[in-house]
């Protein structure tokens, strides 16, 4: 009796055992980020890249407990991830706020940026003065990121600081000269960026200050080509660098008298496949937009009016970039906004409109003639699309 007490006793203590290892085994997409942010005192507000948000969903949270940051959540794989602390929090002074508070100037240094991965572990050090002097470390992605952030962040804040400087200047000489000196940050900054990227050909980090130079135009689009052929085709596969090489072929693909970009895609409201060579034989308005872009919501009954005024000689196309199809529906159902929409997918390089026709700002315009060429291109809000057409069609 003695003995069989022992065999289920040794028995019993083995599964516990297995129990307890299989407990303590790390999920394989488990990522980590630790260390310290002195004098931070706000929680990191981030997008996980893996979830589906729309404008109204809350971030996810990095707690963050006398500055220490001890956080741990899985991923599907290689992603930028830009955590800010919050607006309303403690971290306010971390933002450009203009005068009057009516929001903030969104820039990068205001945020912790780092790279996470599936079994990739994280560390972070710094401080949060009046921006985030804080970068990550702990693999070859976030060292190479690091050594970039630090280079662009001191002067980014700097140009901040200029900018709300100028919301609570009166004198218009001082505007000018502060204008002036942020120029010269830019672009002595945008130099030592240049020369960065061209040093690090296998920084993925560098690859990530390309494309943003490039959509920012910051970079004349010939160097940002000269600069991308000397990046490491082992990154090839990466998002930024396809994002890179689709917009540098669009910047081509939309110049005055070339052929609109071919779309043939179901990124519908109703899934329907929709092909913008059954256009042909009229002027097409293709309009980037988004609910969230208050220029774009302001002239929209604008093009509605337009439209219904020349619907024998223009179609319009609205391209929606950031909302749901939910919202988008809602929208324009509301509003009777009844012409074609598509829905950018910037997970699909095919159908990532934005990237496709090289947009960089909202709303934008391209005017497409019957027989498919790009005849203008507008940025912004105004009614210089409008009048344009206006003068074709009084011909």
């Amino acid at each position: 009796m003695k003995k069989s007490f022992q065999i289920t006793l040794f028995v019993i203590l083995n599964l516990v055992l297995i129990t307890s290892c299989k407990t303590e085994e790390k999920h394989p997409n488990l990522f980590t980020l630790e260390g310290e942010i002195k004098d931070l005192k706000s929680n990191l507000l981030f997008r996980h890249p893996d979830k589906e948000y729309t404008r109204d969903t809350p971030y996810d949270t990095i707690k963050v407990v006398n500055g220490k940051i001890k956080f741990s959540d899985t991923i599907s794989k290689l992603s930028l991830i830009s955590a800010s602390p919050s607006l309303m929090g403690l971290g306010k002074s971390l933002f450009k706020i203009p005068k009057g508070g009516d929001g903030y100037f969104p820039v990068k240094s205001s945020s912790l940026i780092f790279y996470a991965m599936p079994g990739g572990h994280v560390t972070v050090a710094g401080e949060a003065t009046d921006f985030m002097n804080a970068y990550p470390s702990g693999n070859s992605y976030n060292n190479n990121l690091a050594a970039i952030n630090k280079i662009a962040f001191p002067s980014v804040n700097k140009m901040g600081n200029i900018a709300v400087q100028n919301t609570y200047e009166t004198d218009s000489l001082k505007i000018k000269e502060n204008n002036q000196k942020s120029e010269k940050i830019s672009e002595t900054n945008t130099n030592a960026l240049i020369t960065h990227i061209k040093n690090n050909p296998k920084s993925l980090g560098a690859v990530w200050y390309l494309k943003n130079m490039l959509i920012r135009k910051q970079i004349h689009p010939i160097k940002a080509g000269e600069l991308f052929n000397t990046i490491s085709k082992e990154l090839s596969e990466h998002e930024d660098y396809k994002n890179i090489a689709t917009r540098l072929e669009a910047i081509k693909a939309t110049e005055i008298g070339a052929p609109v970009p071919s779309i043939k895609t179901t990124s519908t409201l109703d899934g329907n496949e929709f092909d913008i060579n059954a256009l042909r034989g009229k002027y097409v308005l293709i309009d980037f937009w988004g609910i969230w872009c208050g220029p774009c919501v302001k002239e929209m009954p604008t093009v509605k009016a337009f439209q219904e005024k020349h619907e024998d000689k223009l179609i319009v196309l609205g391209i929606n970039v950031g909302d749901t199809k939910e919202n988008i529906k809602k929208f324009i159902n509301e509003n009777g906004y009844t012409w074609q929409h598509l829905v950018n997918d910037d997970k699909n390089i095919s159908d990532n409109f934005m990237n496709r026709f090289n947009v960089s700002g909202f709303p934008t315009k391209f005017i497409i003639d019957p027989r498919g060429n790009i005849v203008k291109k507008y940025i912004g809000g105004s009614d210089d699309a409008f009048i344009f057409l206006e003068a074709l069609f009084d011909q």
